[in-house]
């Protein structure tokens, strides 16, 4: 695939996040934004980006999607050093499990809505505004020009009933609508905005997601009831968000990718 352009990944520190922006670097793109909350494991992602493919440009934002201005911060640094911003992947995420409506304090459904719909909406609003000021560029993958392309991390549990998650079901359900509504919108001024909708991942999200209530995190990928088996691994859902971004998906926008090993109802 073809990268001319640059690349911004939120939840960059580790998992589906950090598996995405070294498949940019693989891929040849050399102007990437990584952000995320660990500072750590940012700078553990720079390194494996940087030997990856030593001509790449790094910048680490250590930033918190829920907080607007940071978000702001976050994508105004990217196109003061870099110019641009042309391919942007929505990854940062949370979850928490067991824990049922009748039974949920507001701090717990807030919790997921800040994080999963409202930061991302900041994150994608940011965005936006950077790729409608720039001139399309053309990639090698195809013959259309665009301003940008846009992935949001969305989940099996948008799409499909998720009895025992509600609070994450509800903001990843808003992450559906406000993908397919904005990539409606966006397409005719050269910007794609697509979904991802990953079923279970091989991630520290995922480990860490149970909770003192009642619930303990998935971790026997033998529990799995889908067509393969298994958990799915971050690369392989990398590779559905660097695609979509790329030209080689130039007729894709207002879709949901689903990657989940053959799941029931997806």
């Amino acid at each position: 695939m073809d990268f001319p352009g640059v690349a911004l990944i939120t939840g960059a520190a580790s998992g589906i996040g950090r598996e995405t922006a070294l498949l940019y670097a693989r891929e040849g793109c050399k102007a990437l934004t990584i952000a995320d909350l660990n500072a750590a494991g940012l700078e553990e992602t720079k390194k494996k980006i940087e030997a990856i493919n030593p001509d790449a440009k790094v910048r680490i934002a250590v930033c918190n999607v829920t907080d607007e201005a940071a978000v702001q911060s976050m994508v105004d640094g990217t196109v003061e050093q870099f110019g641009r911003l042309d391919y942007a992947a929505n990854v940062a995420g949370m979850i928490l499990l067991g824990v049922q409506t009748a039974d949920m304090s507001t701090d717990f459904f807030e919790k997921h809505y800040q994080v999963n719909l409202r930061g991302l909406f900041f994150c994608e609003r940011a965005e936006l505004q950077a790729m409608l000021k720039q001139e399309p560029i053309t990639s090698k993958d195809s013959k259309y020009p665009a301003r940008g392309a846009i992935v949001n991390v969305s989940s099996m549990s948008g799409l499909v009933a998720s009895p025992d998650i509600p609070a994450y079901a509800a903001s990843k359900f808003g992450v559906i609508g406000l993908t397919k509504s904005d990539g409606m919108n966006y397409g005719k001024k050269l910007i794609r905005v697509n979904a991802v909708a990953p079923g279970a991942v091989a991630t520290p999200i995922l480990a860490n997601s149970g909770n003192k209530a009642s619930a303990t995190p998935l971790k026997d990928s033998a529990s799995m009831d889908n067509g393969l088996g298994r958990f799915g691994d971050p690369e392989e859902l990398a590779q559905c968000i660097v695609w979509l971004t790329s030209g080689r998906a130039s007729y894709v926008t207002a879709s949901t990718v689903v990657a989940n090993g053959g799941q029931l109802g997806g």
